[in-house]
């Protein structure tokens, strides 16, 4: 199955990252693909710099799950209008816009957004 999910929120401040963390852990661990969008206020879940000490580290979990297969995708315009650089963001996050979100839903088996 393929899994695509957008994520419009950021960080510590909504639950839509850790749901979307657990749900792509679970499906990539049974063999399904997954790519994860970034937009708008989501693309600071990538954001290579965040130090957490208590809670949940987001960029840790954003690297895991691209260790574990998963693409992400993040809208380069958004992350530019926050002041992000492509050195901002984890490595191997990828910048792109909302055509990249477009070529991938052609070929999407399911598809989550996760908004406000």
């Amino acid at each position: 199955m393929k899994l695509k999910f957008m994520v419009r929120t950021g960080p510590y401040s909504y639950q839509n990252i850790d749901t979307v963390y657990h749900l792509a852990k679970r499906a990539l661990k049974r063999g399904h693909e997954v790519f994860i969008f970034l937009y708008e206020d989501g693309t600071l879940n990538a954001d290579s710099d965040i130090k957490s000490l208590e809670e949940r580290n987001i960029a840790d979990r954003i690297r895991e799950l691209l260790s574990l297969g998963a693409r992400i995708g993040l809208c380069g315009t958004c992350a530019k209008f926050r002041g992000q650089n492509k050195s901002d963001v984890v490595e191997g996050v990828k910048f792109g816009g909302l055509a990249v979100l477009v070529r991938e839903m052609p070929e999407c088996d399911r598809f989550l957004t996760f908004g406000y």
